[in-house]
Protein backbone atom coordinates (compact mmCIF):
# COMPACT_ATOMS: atom_id res chain seq x y z
CA UNK A 1 0.00 0.00 0.00
CA UNK A 2 1.41 3.22 -0.81
CA UNK A 3 2.19 5.58 2.00
CA UNK A 4 0.01 8.41 2.06
CA UNK A 5 -0.89 11.67 4.95
CA UNK A 6 -0.61 10.41 8.13
CA UNK A 7 -4.57 11.58 8.57
CA UNK A 8 -5.47 8.94 5.97
CA UNK A 9 -2.27 6.19 6.95
CA UNK A 10 -1.99 6.51 10.77
CA UNK A 11 -2.55 2.96 12.10
CA UNK A 12 -2.92 0.68 14.92
CA UNK A 13 -1.84 -2.83 14.44
CA UNK A 14 -3.34 -5.55 16.32
CA UNK A 15 -3.11 -8.98 16.13
CA UNK A 16 -6.14 -11.65 15.91
CA UNK A 17 -9.25 -10.97 17.95
CA UNK A 18 -9.62 -13.31 20.97
CA UNK A 19 -11.33 -16.49 21.21
CA UNK A 20 -15.10 -16.50 22.47
CA UNK A 21 -15.03 -15.44 26.18
CA UNK A 22 -17.76 -13.12 26.74
CA UNK A 23 -16.14 -9.96 27.27
CA UNK A 24 -16.41 -7.95 30.93
CA UNK A 25 -18.53 -4.83 31.41
CA UNK A 26 -17.21 -1.63 30.14
CA UNK A 27 -15.15 0.82 32.57
CA UNK A 28 -16.75 3.74 33.03
CA UNK A 29 -15.99 6.22 29.70
CA UNK A 30 -13.55 8.68 30.94
CA UNK A 31 -14.00 12.23 29.62
CA UNK A 32 -10.93 14.77 28.16
CA UNK A 33 -10.55 17.55 30.87
CA UNK A 34 -8.33 19.47 28.76
CA UNK A 35 -7.42 20.19 24.82
CA UNK A 36 -5.04 17.44 22.62
CA UNK A 37 -1.75 18.72 22.69
CA UNK A 38 1.15 17.43 20.01
CA UNK A 39 4.98 17.63 21.73
CA UNK A 40 7.59 18.19 19.21
CA UNK A 41 10.75 16.44 20.55
CA UNK A 42 13.91 15.49 19.20
CA UNK A 43 13.20 12.01 18.38
CA UNK A 44 9.40 11.56 18.72
CA UNK A 45 5.86 13.60 18.07
CA UNK A 46 3.52 12.78 21.02
CA UNK A 47 -0.42 13.45 21.16
CA UNK A 48 -1.64 13.26 23.82
CA UNK A 49 -4.69 14.47 26.09
CA UNK A 50 -5.73 14.97 29.69
CA UNK A 51 -8.69 12.99 31.49
CA UNK A 52 -10.23 13.37 35.58
CA UNK A 53 -11.61 16.09 37.03
CA UNK A 54 -7.86 16.65 38.70
CA UNK A 55 -6.29 15.70 34.95
CA UNK A 56 -4.87 12.62 36.67
CA UNK A 57 -4.77 10.43 33.88
CA UNK A 58 -3.04 10.64 30.48
CA UNK A 59 -3.66 9.13 27.12
CA UNK A 60 -0.57 9.49 24.98
CA UNK A 61 -0.68 8.14 21.28
CA UNK A 62 3.70 8.04 20.19
CA UNK A 63 3.80 7.18 16.45
CA UNK A 64 6.76 6.38 14.79
CA UNK A 65 8.63 8.31 12.49
CA UNK A 66 7.14 6.90 9.42
CA UNK A 67 3.65 6.77 10.67
CA UNK A 68 2.87 3.09 10.21
CA UNK A 69 3.43 2.03 13.83
CA UNK A 70 1.96 3.04 17.09
CA UNK A 71 2.22 2.90 20.85
CA UNK A 72 -0.11 3.89 23.14
CA UNK A 73 0.78 4.97 26.54
CA UNK A 74 -1.56 5.47 29.96
CA UNK A 75 -0.53 7.29 32.45
CA UNK A 76 -2.39 7.46 36.14
CA UNK A 77 -1.21 9.41 39.10
CA UNK A 78 -0.84 6.51 42.17
CA UNK A 79 0.34 6.64 45.73
CA UNK A 80 1.03 3.36 45.71
CA UNK A 81 4.24 1.02 44.08
CA UNK A 82 3.24 -1.98 42.30
CA UNK A 83 5.21 -4.66 40.64
CA UNK A 84 6.14 -4.34 37.08
CA UNK A 85 3.58 -6.31 34.83
CA UNK A 86 3.72 -7.52 31.11
CA UNK A 87 0.95 -9.32 28.66
CA UNK A 88 -1.86 -9.33 26.35
CA UNK A 89 -3.83 -6.05 26.04
CA UNK A 90 -7.24 -5.99 24.05
CA UNK A 91 -7.99 -2.92 22.44
CA UNK A 92 -11.49 -1.60 20.52
CA UNK A 93 -12.94 1.40 19.11
CA UNK A 94 -16.28 2.88 18.97
CA UNK A 95 -16.81 4.40 15.09
CA UNK A 96 -14.42 1.51 13.41
CA UNK A 97 -14.75 -1.98 12.97
CA UNK A 98 -11.09 -4.12 13.89
CA UNK A 99 -9.95 -5.03 17.69
CA UNK A 100 -7.54 -7.09 18.58
CA UNK A 101 -4.80 -8.02 20.70
CA UNK A 102 -1.56 -6.34 21.46
CA UNK A 103 1.20 -6.31 24.10
CA UNK A 104 1.50 -4.49 26.77
CA UNK A 105 4.26 -3.51 29.86
CA UNK A 106 3.17 -1.34 33.16
CA UNK A 107 5.23 0.08 35.87
CA UNK A 108 5.22 2.47 38.54
CA UNK A 109 7.55 5.80 38.31
CA UNK A 110 7.74 8.69 40.57
CA UNK A 111 4.21 8.47 41.96
CA UNK A 112 2.49 7.50 38.52
CA UNK A 113 1.57 4.20 37.02
CA UNK A 114 2.39 3.84 32.90
CA UNK A 115 0.89 1.48 30.80
CA UNK A 116 2.44 0.74 27.33
CA UNK A 117 1.25 -0.77 24.73
CA UNK A 118 2.71 -1.76 21.17
CA UNK A 119 0.50 -3.26 18.44
CA UNK A 120 1.20 -6.04 16.53
CA UNK A 121 1.66 -6.22 12.78
CA UNK A 122 -1.50 -8.66 11.84
CA UNK A 123 -4.36 -6.38 10.86
CA UNK A 124 -4.36 -2.31 10.70
CA UNK A 125 -6.84 0.39 11.74
CA UNK A 126 -7.07 3.92 11.13
CA UNK A 127 -7.24 5.99 13.76
CA UNK A 128 -8.15 9.15 11.65
CA UNK A 129 -11.37 7.04 10.51
CA UNK A 130 -12.01 6.24 14.80
CA UNK A 131 -14.97 8.32 16.37
CA UNK A 132 -16.47 7.98 19.68
CA UNK A 133 -14.28 6.14 22.44
CA UNK A 134 -10.84 4.23 22.66
CA UNK A 135 -11.42 0.87 24.84
CA UNK A 136 -8.34 -0.40 26.80
CA UNK A 137 -8.01 -3.92 28.66
CA UNK A 138 -4.64 -4.91 30.09
CA UNK A 139 -5.06 -8.04 31.13
CA UNK A 140 -4.66 -8.43 35.30
CA UNK A 141 -3.40 -4.65 35.57
CA UNK A 142 -6.26 -1.98 34.32
CA UNK A 143 -9.10 -1.04 32.37
CA UNK A 144 -9.73 2.20 30.84
CA UNK A 145 -12.46 3.50 28.07
CA UNK A 146 -11.99 6.81 26.71
CA UNK A 147 -13.32 9.39 24.74
CA UNK A 148 -11.40 10.95 21.79
CA UNK A 149 -13.30 13.74 20.07
CA UNK A 150 -11.18 16.35 17.83
CA UNK A 151 -9.31 13.11 17.01
CA UNK A 152 -9.54 14.12 13.27
CA UNK A 153 -8.43 17.72 13.85
CA UNK A 154 -5.25 16.79 16.17
CA UNK A 155 -3.90 14.46 13.76
CA UNK A 156 -2.55 16.57 10.72
CA UNK A 157 -0.82 18.62 13.54
CA UNK A 158 0.80 15.40 14.40
CA UNK A 159 1.73 14.46 11.11
CA UNK A 160 3.39 18.47 10.14
CA UNK A 161 5.33 17.12 13.28
CA UNK A 162 6.37 13.85 11.30
CA UNK A 163 7.60 15.19 8.45
CA UNK A 164 10.27 17.55 10.64
CA UNK A 165 11.24 14.50 12.15
CA UNK A 166 11.66 12.55 8.72
CA UNK A 167 13.93 15.69 7.45
CA UNK A 168 16.22 15.11 11.03
CA UNK A 169 16.63 11.86 10.09
CA UNK A 170 17.01 12.04 6.53
CA UNK A 171 14.13 10.14 5.14
CA UNK A 172 13.09 11.81 1.99
CA UNK A 173 9.64 12.65 1.47
CA UNK A 174 10.30 11.98 -2.08
CA UNK A 175 11.72 8.22 -1.33
CA UNK A 176 8.88 7.41 0.61
CA UNK A 177 6.19 8.36 -2.47
CA UNK A 178 7.62 5.85 -4.47
CA UNK A 179 7.61 3.04 -2.45
CA UNK A 180 4.88 1.12 -3.25
CA UNK A 181 5.11 -1.76 -0.52
CA UNK A 182 7.35 -1.31 2.52
CA UNK A 183 9.95 -3.73 3.50
CA UNK A 184 8.00 -6.08 5.73
CA UNK A 185 8.68 -9.08 8.53
CA UNK A 186 8.37 -9.86 11.98
CA UNK A 187 10.49 -8.78 13.65
CA UNK A 188 10.21 -10.46 16.77
CA UNK A 189 10.92 -13.88 15.06
CA UNK A 190 14.56 -12.78 15.49
CA UNK A 191 14.93 -12.80 19.10
CA UNK A 192 15.18 -15.16 21.13
CA UNK A 193 15.14 -15.28 25.53
CA UNK A 194 18.59 -15.86 25.12
CA UNK A 195 19.32 -12.88 23.48
CA UNK A 196 18.72 -10.95 26.83
CA UNK A 197 22.16 -9.23 28.03
CA UNK A 198 23.64 -10.73 31.09
CA UNK A 199 24.22 -7.25 32.17
CA UNK A 200 20.48 -5.82 31.78
CA UNK A 201 19.53 -9.17 33.36
CA UNK A 202 22.17 -8.53 36.40
CA UNK A 203 20.86 -4.80 36.41
CA UNK A 204 17.22 -5.54 36.10
CA UNK A 205 17.17 -3.50 32.98
CA UNK A 206 14.00 -3.34 30.87
CA UNK A 207 12.80 -1.33 28.10
CA UNK A 208 11.35 -0.47 24.66
CA UNK A 209 14.00 0.49 22.14
CA UNK A 210 12.76 2.46 18.99
CA UNK A 211 14.85 2.37 16.18
CA UNK A 212 14.92 3.30 12.00
CA UNK A 213 16.45 0.80 9.62
CA UNK A 214 17.38 0.69 6.39
CA UNK A 215 16.46 -2.53 4.38
CA UNK A 216 18.27 -2.87 1.31
CA UNK A 217 16.70 -4.54 -1.78
CA UNK A 218 18.39 -8.18 -0.71
CA UNK A 219 16.21 -7.59 2.66
CA UNK A 220 18.85 -7.25 4.99
CA UNK A 221 19.24 -4.45 7.24
CA UNK A 222 22.43 -2.04 6.03
CA UNK A 223 22.09 0.43 9.25
CA UNK A 224 20.21 0.47 12.01
CA UNK A 225 20.41 4.09 14.21
CA UNK A 226 18.51 4.34 17.66
CA UNK A 227 15.95 7.09 17.35
CA UNK A 228 13.84 5.95 20.92
CA UNK A 229 15.93 5.70 23.72
CA UNK A 230 15.69 2.92 26.26
CA UNK A 231 17.96 4.27 28.95
CA UNK A 232 19.68 1.14 28.81
CA UNK A 233 22.75 1.68 26.22
CA UNK A 234 23.26 -2.31 26.71
CA UNK A 235 19.55 -2.86 24.95
CA UNK A 236 20.07 -0.75 22.33
CA UNK A 237 23.19 -2.40 21.65
CA UNK A 238 21.62 -5.89 21.40
CA UNK A 239 18.75 -4.45 18.83
CA UNK A 240 20.94 -3.17 16.34
CA UNK A 241 23.19 -6.16 16.64
CA UNK A 242 20.84 -8.58 16.05
CA UNK A 243 18.72 -6.97 13.45
CA UNK A 244 21.80 -6.22 11.44
CA UNK A 245 23.00 -9.74 12.17
CA UNK A 246 19.87 -12.33 11.57
CA UNK A 247 17.06 -9.56 10.41
CA UNK A 248 15.55 -11.12 7.08
CA UNK A 249 12.67 -8.54 5.38
CA UNK A 250 10.49 -8.73 2.65
CA UNK A 251 12.35 -5.81 0.74
CA UNK A 252 10.13 -2.69 -0.47
CA UNK A 253 8.71 -2.75 -3.86
CA UNK A 254 8.43 0.11 -6.42
CA UNK A 255 5.37 0.39 -8.53
CA UNK A 256 6.76 -1.68 -11.43
CA UNK A 257 7.77 -4.40 -8.75
CA UNK A 258 11.45 -3.41 -8.21
CA UNK A 259 12.79 -4.48 -4.65
CA UNK A 260 14.24 -1.45 -3.73
CA UNK A 261 15.94 0.27 -0.63
CA UNK A 262 13.67 1.87 2.00
CA UNK A 263 13.67 2.26 5.76
CA UNK A 264 11.64 0.79 8.11
CA UNK A 265 10.96 1.88 11.82
CA UNK A 266 10.19 -0.86 15.00
CA UNK A 267 10.09 -0.65 18.54
CA UNK A 268 11.47 -3.93 20.42
CA UNK A 269 10.16 -4.42 23.96
CA UNK A 270 12.77 -5.98 26.35
CA UNK A 271 10.81 -7.55 29.22
CA UNK A 272 12.73 -10.03 32.08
Amino acid sequence: MRIKSLVASFAILFAPAMAAAAPAPAPTLMTPTGPWNVEYADSMCLLSRPYGKDRSTSLVLKPSMLGDDLEIIVTQATTSVRDRKSGRAYLAVAGGSASGNARFTAYSSAKTRLLRINADEDAKIALSAVRGSLSIDAKHESRHLFAIPGIDQALPVLADCIAQLRKVYKVSEADLAAIVTMPAANVYSFFSTNDYPAEALSNGQTGTVGVLVWVEATGRVSTCEIIESSAAKVLEKATCNILQRRARFTPAKDAVGNAVRAPSFTRIMWIM
